[in-house]
């Protein structure tokens, strides 16, 4: 039996147009003791989808592009996996049954496919991804999609509905965007076009972060000890690196791009030191989720298409991502860029 190896065949991000500032929804004259938030996270805003957008209609926009951009016909899509943090409609009612997976292959034309949720917070794309992955190198699958549609400013929201003074937990909730991705792998010829790192998952954490639904109005609320949970991740950090790059077999500063999941730039830049300081130069650094923030799963693929749309990635080129969730769970992907990807539009 020939070894099966797969690839990331195209990647899509649909990023909404509705910009909004960072005063309009956390100015400094609004936060306890008139705490800047861009100043201690580096965020200038983020994304609001339209009225009519929930999960489904911002996975959809992306998952129509991805497909686009792979060539690859519905017809042989035999798995689809959605990921999203959460499955709200724009009313704010959740979406449990059929599985959201479900309905994005039913809206896409895609029949007969394998389709199925997962859920684990801002890694549940990597997670995803590493799933597919499985299931194509051990051969039930030729082609997966994995997408998800974040439609999470309704955590801004509600935490804007609390005295902050005395909620200091429902803070980090104002750090969040709306936005979505989409990834479609298939086989590759080639071995190590994508390859995952072992999961980290220090359960210690896993109470730092906790979304549930909202008591006092309709949708999620989320209560973040960030602190501590950034104390957590940082602390950590330095031996995931190391034992990551041993896994996969890696040289860190031979890696072309490197894109974190963004909870804030600062963020982001701090954890960039301490890899550097473990193992070695970063070629790229790419930290611009200033003007779209943090969109949970679909956060490195938000900042690939960003990446895209400057025209910062060319063929072959090598990424690795590097994932954090609730939990905490660490995950990191490295793969090769898709052949084609400087005509993409």
């Amino acid at each position: 039996m020939v070894e099966a190896h797969s690839k990331i065949i195209s990647f899509a991000s649909y990023i909404p147009e509705n910009y909004v500032p960072i005063d309009d929804f956390a100015a400094p004259a609004d936060m306890p003791s008139k705490l800047d938030l861009n100043r201690i996270t580096g965020l200038e805003g983020h994304r609001r989808s339209k009225e009519n957008e929930g999960t489904l209609e911002l996975a959809l926009q992306a998952a129509t592009k991805c497909i686009e951009r792979s060539k690859v016909d519905v017809a042989d899509i035999d798995l689809v996996i959605n990921c999203a943090v959460g499955s709200l409609c724009s009313e704010l009612r959740s979406k449990l049954s059929p599985s959201l997976a479900n309905l994005i292959a039913e809206k896409l034309g895609i029949k007969g496919a394998e389709c199925f949720d997962v859920s684990n917070a801002c890694s549940g794309m990597v997670t995803s991804l590493m799933i597919a992955d499985s299931m194509i190198k051990t051969g039930q699958i030729n082609y997966a999609l994995i997408v998800a549609g974040e439609h999470i400013t309704a955590l801004v929201d509600e935490a804007r509905t609390n005295n902050l003074w005395f909620k200091s937990k429902a803070l980090a909730s104002l750090t969040l965007g709306d936005g979505s991705g989409a990834y479609l792998i298939g086989k590759s010829e080639l071995p190590n076009q994508l390859v995952f790192s072992e999961p980290f998952t220090l359960a210690r954490f896993n109470k730092l972060c906790v979304g549930e639904a909202s008591k006092n109005r309709p949708g999620p609320m989320m209560r973040t000890k960030a602190a501590q949970l950034q104390q957590g991740v940082m602390g950590n950090l330095g031996e995931f690196f190391i034992r990551s790059m041993k896994y996969m077999d890696l040289d860190w500063e031979a890696i072309d791009h490197v894109y974190s999941h963004p909870t804030s730039p600062r963020a982001v830049k701090k954890g960039a030191g301490i890899a550097e300081n473990t193992v070695g130069k970063i070629k790229r650094l790419h930290n611009e989720s200033q003007d779209i923030a943090n969109t949970a799963s679909t956060s490195h693929c938000m900042l690939l298409e960003k990446s895209v749309q400057l025209n910062q990635l060319k063929s072959g080129e090598s990424v690795i991502l590097v994932s954090f969730g609730s939990g905490v769970a660490m995950l990191a992907m490295h793969f090769y860029l898709p052949e084609g990807i400087e005509q993409w539009s």
